[in-house]
């Protein structure tokens, strides 16, 4: 199996945070993962076999070829369908606004294949992937698909929103949606309608997706730290509330992910 990691270059990188790539025989054993949330949106496309998703709630699909990953804030089980070929585009929190032109709370929870907002664009994609034969052919077909799709959003809301993220990545997910607004100088309401259609998550939500993720960032990165000292210094000074919040995003307590789970999320989302 290969995986790999491209960073996207020109205008696309203020919009992208990776490229990654996995590919796969039929030889090779199929690999699940346990994808858990992590904040971004993501473009996914296969050239290859579709994966298999079960979801938190036991519900079972078959990925699309190219589909749209809303941000989630659960957890599913993926795992590869023999020979794989896939390209994800992983956004930045605030990049996939500029692509898609609706809500983005619209695809909250959700993969929306990509037939279903872009069909006849959809299909040329596939068979140019299919096609092609080395992967910087591939990544030039998804760059040339999304270049042609950029477009800015109102520059206020923009603006806005990008600070509000900003200030959450600062305070590494401790702080309220209330405190946001208020350093943003903007009404909770106003703020969760533009955060939603823009990001597409609640600010509150979104808070408590980059705070899991900085708890993750800590106990991997910081040898001898307990998980109650990790808890504590992302703002859990309730052991039972550290656990639930925990256990919602990935379906294990702390102490089990850790114990059989590397640290990262996002690959299969």
């Amino acid at each position: 199996m290969r995986f790999q990691i491209i960073k996207p270059t020109g205008i696309l990188a203020q919009f992208i945070n990776y490229y990654w790539v996995m590919e796969k025989s039929s030889l090779e054993d199929d690999v699940c993962e346990r994808v858990i949330p992590t904040g971004n949106i993501d473009l996914m496309f296969h050239y290859k076999n579709c994966f298999k998703v079960i979801c938190s709630n036991n519900n079972t699909y078959q990925q699309a070829y190219s589909f749209i990953s809303g941000i989630s804030n659960s957890f599913a089980d993926v795992t590869t369908n023999g020979e794989t070929g896939l390209i994800c585009v992983t956004f930045h929190p605030f990049g996939a606004c500029h692509f898609f032109n609706f809500p983005l709370f619209e695809i909250e929870n959700q993969s929306i294949s990509l037939d279903c907002i872009f069909s006849r664009e959809s299909k040329e994609i596939y068979e140019q992937l299919c096609d092609a034969r080395f992967l910087n052919e591939r990544i030039a077909v998804i760059e040339s698909f999304l270049l042609a799709k950029l477009s800015e959003p109102a520059k206020r809301d923009s603006l806005l929103v990008k600070s509000g993220i900003e200030l959450i990545s600062q305070s590494k997910g401790q702080i309220s949606a209330a405190t946001l607004a208020e350093k943003l100088c903007i009404t909770t309401k106003t703020l969760e309608r533009k955060f939603s259609a823009m990001v597409g998550k609640t600010p509150k939500l979104y808070i408590k997706i980059v705070r899991f993720q900085n708890i993750l960032n800590t106990y991997s990165q910081a040898n001898g730290t307990s998980l109650t000292q990790t808890a504590y210094l992302n703002g859990y000074f309730d052991q039972s509330h550290f656990i639930k919040d925990f256990k919602s995003f990935s379906g294990y307590t702390p102490k089990d992910f850790f114990a059989n789970h590397q640290c990262q999320s996002d690959y299969f989302s």
